[in-house]
């Protein structure tokens, strides 16, 4: 992750941590089929634009 936050910051971007709760969808076949656990505690990241310092 260092390696794609480092190639990234010189777009002005960075990869960080999902911290938001992970959202059951009741009629998914995902869920109906057990898999949604995996999705539940594997991590998850999101790109966002890195803020100048002011």
């Amino acid at each position: 992750m260092s390696l794609l936050n480092a190639i990234f910051r010189l777009f002005g971007y960075e990869w960080v941590r999902d911290e938001t709760p992970y959202e059951r969808i009741e009629d998914d076949p995902i869920s109906d089929e057990g898999w949604d656990d995996l999705y539940e505690h594997s991590p998850r990241y999101r790109l966002r634009k890195i803020q100048p310092e002011q």
